[in-house]
């Protein structure tokens, strides 16, 4: 698992800063959409949830910076809704035109509190960070690539374990387990993204100018059980 270390460091420093980004964009947006009776007791609450999911998102990857496969971390969030299940989003890799392979990720969405008092949601999709009210959509963090001129690598998280969707007004416990990770390398090829132009907007700011890659694609299998 040390050969991947190097590539996770960056996304570290990453995952521990999207405490302060979701931080200060819950704050502005409660600001602005909540009587201000409320503010402080709701702001205090998207906090804690941003903190949970933050726990939640770098438990899962350093899963596969740091551990081995067959290893587990849990994470609790406060009462919500939490579902697992695949994103709609398909990265295609091709070459001349061809189709080589095509990967879906795995795709968790965190509501918290009370339906009825639903503010916004989170999201890990295809390794980016999303949060979704009703009026927008905000990429916190981006995809899992490491770009070096004409060289890529990315991170794809894959869910071997079934969809699963649950509510509770207890707190829930997620469990990830790190199945395996494989890596398959592409030379010469071309990268693209069907079914979310948000993601391909990301990961292609993440790329660069370049229109061909000698590409990896690391694929981290988890299984997640939500209780």
């Amino acid at each position: 698992m040390s050969s991947y270390a190097d590539d996770g460091i960056s996304e570290v420093v990453g995952f521990i800063c999207i405490l302060v980004l979701i931080t200060v964009v819950l704050a502005v947006w409660a600001a602005g959409s909540v009587p201000a009776g409320e503010l402080w007791e709701d702001q205090i609450s998207d906090e804690t949830a941003a903190v949970q999911f933050s726990d939640m998102k770098l438990a899962m990857d350093l899963l596969w910076i740091t551990g081995d496969p067959g290893d587990l971390r849990l994470v609790i969030l406060d009462a919500g809704s939490f579902s697992v299940g695949t994103s709609d989003a398909v990265i295609h890799v091709s070459r001349n035109d061809t189709a080589v392979a095509s990967y879906t990720s795995l795709k968790l969405v965190y509501l918290p509190g009370p339906a009825a008092t639903n503010r916004f949601a989170l999201a890990v999709d295809s390794g980016a960070v999303i949060q979704m009210t009703r009026e927008t959509t905000l990429m916190l963090l981006p995809p899992s690539v490491v770009a070096d001129r004409d060289t890529v690598c990315i991170t794809v998280p894959v869910l071997t374990s079934p969809s699963v969707e649950i509510v509770k007004a207890d707190p829930l416990a997620v469990t990830f387990y790190l199945q395996n990770i494989r890596e398959n390398r592409f030379d010469n090829v071309t990268i693209s993204v069907t079914g979310d132009p948000l993601l391909w907007n990301a990961l292609s700011r993440e790329l660069g100018d370049s229109v061909r890659y000698n590409l990896t694609v690391r694929e981290v299998l988890y299984r997640i059980e939500v209780a």
